[in-house]
């Protein structure tokens, strides 16, 4: 609950599977909707379904591996959504991150400085 209160604003739909990790996400200030995935995948009145972000964090976990999850992961997971995004309209990923290095107005960025050991 404190990861979800933290980065989802109350008031947002919530669609779940039937964990009770989840249970009281709607005495939390969120719409809950649930699929009891023991019935079915699809609900069928609503069409309310998790299908896409599993699929999502399959891909995810995929492109991670094992070793890339540990106190870094944020900046994988940041390449695994540059490079999804980059698929979606059809450019190449290194040439679009060039094309956005190439557009950067360095002048309005502060770098930390390096030293250099002489």
């Amino acid at each position: 609950m404190t990861i979800i209160r933290d980065r989802i604003e109350p008031g947002t739909t919530v669609i779940s599977d039937s964990w009770a990790a989840y249970r009281d996400l709607g005495s939390q200030g969120y719409r809950h909707r649930t699929v009891n995935h023991s019935i079915q995948f699809v609900d069928p009145h609503t069409g309310d379904h998790t299908n896409t972000i599993e699929s999502t964090w399959r891909r995810v976990k995929v492109f991670l591996g094992q070793y890339n999850r540990g106190e870094d992961y944020e900046y994988h997971l940041a390449h695994y959504l540059f490079a999804a995004k980059c698929r979606i309209r059809g450019v190449p990923p290194y040439l679009q991150f060039l094309n956005l290095v190439a557009n950067i107005d360095w002048s309005q960025c502060s770098l930390p400085s390096i030293n250099r050991a002489t």
